[in-house]
């Protein structure tokens, strides 16, 4: 691989230069997050109201019958988790702090109510395969972060990544 300055230079099978998706300042590559976020957050959001239209009572009833532990108090973090959250993400605010219940959301759906229906159900209708996307792109948020575009990057709390070397330490003997 060559590096240019401001992103990645690839090599084609054919060796042919390509350039790359990322500009010097890097802001084409950031918005990769804010679409995730949006997608994602809107999805949460939407179902969190839904599920708060219908009366949480209802939701927790469907969880007393998943034989969830305290269902009513269940339903109604869930209910919070997914409408705040899902707004929140959206607006790119406490992203990384957001993911991790929509995390356990997600990692519970699939496990308590759509394990039994597998990936996809032969009638074509979807087993718990949005959950599995909803979860990679919760797990994708969570490790690249807000991305730019965010009300984090405006108020400093993004926590970029950093590339660190480790200084070279002589073997101990």
């Amino acid at each position: 691989m060559t590096y240019q300055r401001g992103g990645l230079a690839v090599l084609s099978p054919s060796g042919v230069r390509m350039k790359s998706l990322s500009s010097p300042s890097g802001r084409v590559a950031d918005v990769g997050p804010l679409l995730m976020r949006v997608g994602i957050g809107a999805a949460f959001a939407y179902h969190g109201w839904l599920k708060f239209d219908g009366g949480v009572a209802n939701f927790a009833g469907f969880l007393d019958s998943l034989n969830v532990p305290l269902p009513e108090v269940v339903a109604w973090l869930q209910v919070i988790a997914e409408g705040i959250g899902g707004l929140l993400l959206i607006a790119g605010l406490l992203t990384r702090f957001v993911t991790l219940p929509l995390i356990g959301i997600m990692i519970g759906a699939i496990l308590l109510v759509k394990d039994d229906l597998g990936f996809i159900v032969p009638d074509g209708s979807p087993g718990f395969s949005y959950e599995i996307v909803l979860l990679a792109g919760l797990l994708g948020l969570l490790f690249i972060g807000p991305g730019r575009y965010s009300l984090d990057a405006l108020f400093g709390l993004a926590g970029q990544a950093k590339f660190v070397r480790a200084a070279h330490r002589p073997a101990a003997a």
